[in-house]
């Protein structure tokens, strides 16, 4: 019984534990033009990359592909980018390097 709900316990707590991001290099400004957020054409991306590192309207932001939050980020904000002639929508919250800890 007792390793039983040791494990359980275990798996409970290991959902709560928060993602580290690894961010490299500086941020690519992103181009604003006619309402829309342009990819700088001098800057190569690859295609089936997934997050981004920008610098929009002043402020450092990272950036995700997919559609669902990011474990309840704060001021998420979604934004369409044009990459490559391509539209897409973006995930992106405030790049910060403040780290939170919460204990029980």
């Amino acid at each position: 019984m007792k390793p039983t709900l040791f494990l359980v316990l275990l798996w409970i707590c290991t959902e709560s534990f928060g993602t580290t991001i690894m961010v490299k290099g500086l941020p690519s400004a992103l181009e604003y033009r006619n309402d829309l957020y342009y990819w700088p054409p001098n800057v190569a991306i690859s295609p089936d990359t997934t997050n981004l590192f920008i610098t929009m309207d002043g402020i450092d932001k990272v950036c995700f592909l997919n559609t669902g939050l990011q474990g309840g980020l704060e001021q998420i904000s979604e934004i369409s980018i044009i990459i490559n002639g391509a539209k897409k929508d973006w995930n992106c919250f405030p790049y910060t390097t403040t780290i939170l800890e919460a204990r029980p």
